[in-house]
């Protein structure tokens, strides 16, 4: 195993980029005078700023159809960042959303990113549209409190031309190296919906990460005084089965150096945060749902992510897997420019206690290693678990590699190795892979549904832009895999799929699912499957229908799925799904209806309901979130529950700052 993953490195060393690397420096961009913030994008405004132009296509490099003029500045403050954008057809520009820091999938955006470190090793993005509306992604993740994310600001227009945008960002809302001039690595990237293509500013896809734009000498600000963020909460009600509900907690947040946050928990309010929704998919294996509480998003990447579907091989640590507790907390950042750290410590009190720790190391542009750790203790049992992984990239080419090894009180040791191959160019790519899990391999923290197996995998595809003929593109994608248990004597898993799909200039895309999967050496699963949906890449207004048929462990098999996302109105938004499953003889069905009313940027009243074999169970709410200050939440039944629970809680949370 060492000897191959050694031979593959030394393979992809040797192979050259397929483009150069043309890194363009830029110096100044000092501003005097702060642009007026009015969406409106005037050259004398930017007077000192770093002038930008032209887009290329992510995939390819060829020049965008329709392109744009960008402003970078900056003062002791603030960087201020400015947009104008070509569009050809000004009334399909779609800028549904209005609100701050809010998902913007759908609306045609355009994205600052920013790399304040200059290694390359992560970068955060200020996203907006043509309304203003925004989306901050910093590196390492952040929780959705304005005062934790500071005041980023954005403000746009329509024109006759295009669209254009200008916004304010906060140097202390990113981690920044010592006060001083230190150059910053950056690129502007461009979603167009329309077009549904994607642009940049600069090419840095193929393994062309040095081409990102070089701002030099920049004077960055030195770090404010620490001070130490509170968010106590309290909440009050009533409920029909334990008649009065009030409870209360605390989280904070304090920034231990420039580099390093601390953030911690007493008593976090789980009862009242929508978690998701499996759905009624058959698995031979076990599912999460989406993690969805504030204190596992908040530095979230820098303890690692997990695939849900067990797809892309295990994981030590699942927040999921952490239900409950009585207190937590975590310290994450940088221990210097090229190495992320983080390590969280959580307690259920008499019951569970966890410890999860993570660093990572960028050796450089494409090359890093991470190590982590994640143990827990639960009533006198201990399970403990570590990994270590490797990644290179050369050209078009990155592999890497992990090993992994568990020690449970109960089943002793086991271990998961894996070696992977990624080849991309343009809009082709090719991931091959082995690994290996031993039967006895059991991470409590984390997420390893399939065990006790060793072989191979491949997936791979190809995207043709054609745009005749009403056609926009077409897409092909295939897998293979082939698995024998880890003694190598019985079979595991076999199973190739067949995925090709069409996509129309209205958005309108066709495809199917061809799969077969032989699970075990016995169960035949030959499924087919058929999907259509209108407008593709539009969370607000489009329909899917999808059914799929055929035979799972050697039963008949069918599965119905439509959904509908409509918005009758600029702030009223309506989510619809249903699904109707049947197997072994049984049928399941589970509906899905969710809706929100934004009274106001900072006001929405919404809800959800969901009816399945299981019961029913809805719940309203009203919000008021998302600015400075306290916020209020009213919330008419339990959205966590399986079935409807009468209660009323009043929840209330004061941001608290105190100066150290």
């Amino acid at each position: 195993m060492r000897w191959q993953f050694a031979r593959l490195l030394s393979v992809v060393s040797t192979i050259a980029s397929a483009a150069e690397p043309q890194v363009r420096e830029f110096t100044g961009g000092r501003l005097s005078t702060p642009p007026a913030l009015d969406g409106k994008v005037e050259r004398d405004e930017y007077r000192g700023a770093i002038r930008l132009d032209g887009m290329v296509d992510s995939a390819t490099g060829v020049v965008a159809p329709e392109g744009g003029e960008f402003y970078l500045g900056f003062d002791e403050k603030y960087v201020y960042f400015g947009a104008k954008l070509v569009d050809q057809q000004p009334s399909r520009i779609q800028a549904t959303e209005f609100r701050t820091n809010v998902s913007l999938n759908g609306n045609d955006t355009i994205t600052l990113s920013l790399d304040p470190f200059n290694n390359l090793a992560g970068f955060n993005n200020f996203t907006m549209n043509a309304r203003g509306a925004t989306n901050i992604d910093i590196v390492g993740g952040r929780a959705a409190k304005r005062e934790w994310l500071g005041d980023f600001v954005s403000k746009g227009r329509i024109s006759k031309d295009g669209w254009e945008v200008e916004a304010r960002i906060p140097w202390n809302v990113m981690r920044l190296p010592v006060k001083g001039a230190h150059d910053i690595r950056f690129n502007v990237y461009r979603n167009h919906r329309r077009l549904l293509r994607n642009f940049a500013w600069s090419q840095i896809s193929n393994g062309l990460v040095q081409n990102y734009g070089r701002w030099k000498s920049v004077d960055l600000p030195a770090a404010q005084t620490p001070t130490l963020q509170l968010l106590p909460y309290a909440y009050g009600g009533i409920d029909d089965k334990t008649g009065l509900v009030a409870n209360a907690g605390l989280d904070l947040r304090y920034p231990l150096t420039s580099d390093l946050d601390l953030v911690g928990t007493i008593n976090p309010d789980f009862r009242n945060v929508e978690r998701g929704v499996l759905s009624l998919d058959f698995s031979y294996f076990e599912r999460l749902a989406n993690e969805t509480r504030p204190f596992f998003l908040e530095g979230g990447r820098y303890f690692g992510s997990v695939d849900t579907s067990g797809n892309d091989g295990p994981s030590i640590f699942a927040p999921q897997r952490i239900q409950n507790f009585d207190a937590g907390v975590k310290t994450f950042g940088k221990l210097n420019p090229s190495t992320d750290f983080g390590l969280m410590v959580t307690e259920d009190f008499g019951h569970q206690d966890a410890v999860v720790g993570r660093i990572q190391r960028q050796a450089g542009p494409r090359t890093s290693w991470s190590a982590q750790y994640a143990g827990t203790g639960n009533e006198g049992r201990r399970n403990d678990a570590a990994t270590l992984g490797y990644g290179q990239g050369s050209g078009n080419w990155y592999v890497s590699g992990q090993l992994s090894g568990t020690q449970d009180d109960q089943v002793g040791f086991g271990h998961f190795a894996a070696l992977y191959g990624n080849y991309n160019h343009e809009r082709s790519f090719l991931s091959f892979g082995y690994d290996e899990t031993s039967k006895d391999y059991l991470p409590r923290l984390g997420f390893a549904p399939q065990v006790d197996n060793r072989g191979m995998n491949f997936f791979g595809g190809n995207t043709w832009l054609i745009n005749k003929k009403g056609i926009l593109q077409y897409r092909l994608l295939g897998s293979a895999a082939y698995y024998r248990t880890y003694d190598f004597q019985k079979p595991y898993l076999e199973s190739a799929g067949f995925y090709p799909s069409i996509t129309w200039r209205d958005g309108t895309r066709i495809g199917s699912d061809l799969q077969y999967d032989r699970y075990f050496g016995g169960s035949h699963d030959q499924t087919y499957n058929v999907f259509i949906l209108r407008p593709d890449g539009d969370p607000y207004r489009r329909w899917i229908a999808s059914y799929t048929s055929g035979m799972r462990a050697n039963s008949p098999y069918r599965n119905l799925n439509l959904g509908l996302a409509y918005r009758p109105l600029p702030t009223f938004q309506v989510n619809g799904s249903y699904q109707k499953t049947t197997f072994l003889g049984r049928t399941f069905d589970q509906t899905i209806l969710s809706t929100n009313y934004d009274l106001d940027q900072y006001h929405s009243v919404g809800g959800r309901a969901i009816v399945s074999d299981r019961g029913t169970n809805w719940y309203l709410s009203f919000r008021q979130a998302g600015n400075r200050g306290a916020e209020y939440f009213l919330i008419l039944g339990d959205p966590n529950a399986p079935r409807f629970r009468s209660s009323l809680i009043l929840k209330a949370v004061f941001p608290v700052s105190v100066r150290t």
